[in-house]
């Protein structure tokens, strides 16, 4: 049987910038920007939860110590393969941070570095990959579309 691996990406935004983390060496696009996300994981099914929202908040905690407490937004989701042979469904969600926190803690393991960018910065980084720039004007079209 082929399966996928469910992963998710936050799409952070805080004052006007997004929260950007380089990939760590040794894995898929590795020194390259992303959003902050992961795999999700069978803990983040318990019944009747939001498994993708919930993996997404975890995965947060974990790689850059941000509690969210705003709301999560679907923008969209892709299928990709990932060396050397991971079929992967990749769903992109979006939180602006207004009640959270904002004290990135970036784990040492998992995030080399993080910035702040806007998106124009993000469009315009060397390490920002195709995907990502897709993602961010994704995320411009959700946002003019609905009032959040």
């Amino acid at each position: 049987m082929d399966l996928f691996i469910a992963n998710v990406e936050c799409a952070i935004e805080h004052d006007g910038k997004y929260l950007i983390i380089r990939r760590p060496a040794g894995v898929h696009a590795a020194g390259l920007l992303a959003f902050p996300g992961g795999k999700v994981e069978y803990k983040d099914g318990r019944e009747n939860a939001q498994v993708l929202f919930e993996a997404a908040k975890r995965e947060v905690l974990e790689e850059v110590g941000l509690r969210l407490l705003d709301p999560l937004h679907y923008v969209s989701s892709r299928y990709f393969i990932a060396p050397p042979d991971n079929h992967v469904l990749d769903t992109i969600l979006y939180c602006k941070l207004e009640r959270t926190i904002v004290q990135v803690i970036p784990s040492p393991k998992e995030v080399p570095a993080y910035f702040w960018l806007t998106s124009e910065e993000i469009q315009q980084h060397p390490a920002a990959p195709p995907w990502l720039k897709k993602d961010l004007l994704d995320i411009e079209s959700m946002l003019s579309s609905f009032s959040f």
